[in-house]
């Protein structure tokens, strides 16, 4: 471990102690060696959504196929429970990974960046600051969220018992019971809003310790291809083409070359089990992410009641930044793992050595192929899937408009 110390890598550490200390409280973080009451704390969470799942499953089936409306109030909040319990678990079962990753940002990644340059400090700076305000975006996202699906029902509800006399029972998620929901509203209304609370955590906390993995990743890579820009200074070069210490300046330079490889090998390795981890989530988000943003927007356009359009519009904008922040970062990655090529030709290769030569020609050979993260292996998360998705969603909601009028 480098024993330097920057001012931007504290700033750096002090975005993933943010991270840590977030999942803290929904008993992840730290990712490996978890005290007992952590764990305990973990398996109760865990319960909590799946009896969340299972409870809204149930209410799927047993609702009435004929009543359109009912299904599509019940299917995208079963979805985002499902996606839930998949993250929470899968955050849990391959904590060794994450913690792997965790650390390497913590100290492992800091022994090839210079303090004395200007260009890598920038890069830092920038990236932290893009990490920084993502996961402020997600937790201020999510606020709101909760704070609508778990007070509005209840607002609602008072404000046309009072103004219009008409008392109807409303609640955060209207799941199935095994008793009258009604003779027993309060109680049922807290848990719908405590476990409103789990889920939307887990869910928002499990996208930004992925989305700072892979800000984090594309910062290294930009130091990777700052570094391999500056493999042969411009004093080496004059150096070299002065027969000066030549064999010491092309002997450094392997050494330098070597670490970047390794590097990027691990980056690589990484972001491959990140992708196995995650694509199956990705693979019901793009199979389904299109179905559920159609049928939640028809449903907002067509409900008269101004909650359930409040309540339809909420999950419709959180699916769509669910599947928008997949895509982007899917997106991001691979562009900057694909610009690592252009970093080794702008280098000064020409005065290199025969042997760096190899190794630059069989990096640049495996740059070609970019980091990405995929549907298991069906469909690349870029840009591109995000525009097949809403040009889908929108086809199926002319069909449905069609239909419906």
């Amino acid at each position: 471990m480098s024993t330097t110390k920057l001012p931007v890598r504290e700033e750096v550490l002090v975005e993933l102690d943010f991270i840590s200390s977030l999942g803290g409280k929904i008993c992840l973080c730290p990712f490996s060696g978890k005290s007992k009451y952590k764990i305990m704390g973990y398996f109760i969470f865990f319960m909590l959504a799946l009896t969340t799942t299972l409870q809204l499953f149930l209410t799927l089936v047993l609702a009435s196929a004929t009543d359109l409306l009912e299904i599509i109030n019940i299917a995208p909040n079963l979805g985002v429970c499902i996606m839930t319990v998949i993250k929470y678990t899968k955050l849990e079962t391959h904590k060794d990974l994450y913690n792997e990753i965790f650390l390497h940002f913590r100290d492992g990644m800091w022994d090839i960046i210079s303090p004395y340059s200007d260009t890598q400090m920038n890069i830092i700076q920038k990236y932290r600051k893009i990490a920084m305000f993502i996961n402020r975006f997600l937790l201020y996202y999510a606020i709101p969220l909760i704070v609508v699906v778990d007070s509005f029902p209840y607002i609602f509800m008072k404000y046309e018992e009072k103004f219009f006399g008409v008392k109807e029972y409303l609640y955060p998620f209207e799941g199935w019971y095994p008793f009258d929901k009604v003779k027993f509203y309060g109680i049922v209304y807290i848990w719908e809003s405590c476990m409103t609370v789990v889920v939307v955590n887990v869910y928002v906390f499990a996208n930004m310790v992925h989305a700072t993995y892979i800000v984090f990743t594309c910062m290294e890579l930009r130091i990777l291809g700052c570094c391999l820009e500056e493999l042969i200074s411009p004093d080496d070069v004059k150096n070299i083409t002065n027969g000066f210490n030549v064999d010491a300046i092309h002997l450094r330079t392997v050494r330098k070359l070597k670490i970047i490889i390794a590097r990027h090998e691990f980056l690589a390795k990484k972001c491959a089990a990140l992708d196995a981890v995650l694509g199956g989530a990705m693979l019901l988000n793009y199979s389904l992410g299109a179905i559920f943003i159609c049928l939640t927007a028809f449903t907002c356009m067509v409900v008269d009641n101004l909650y359930k359009r409040v309540r339809y519009f909420f999950m419709c904008m959180s699916l769509f930044v669910e599947i928008f922040n997949q895509c982007l970062i899917g997106q991001i990655l691979s562009d900057h793992s694909a610009t690592l090529t252009n970093s080794i030709y702008s280098s000064n290769w020409l005065y290199a050595s025969p042997e760096v030569k190899k190794i630059m020609l069989m990096l640049m050979l495996r740059t070609q192929k970019p980091f990405e993260f995929t549907g298991n292996g069906y469909v690349t998360m870029n840009m591109h899937t995000f525009s097949r998705i809403c040009g889908t969603s929108y086809q199926f909601f002319n069909l449905l408009r069609t239909l419906y009028l």
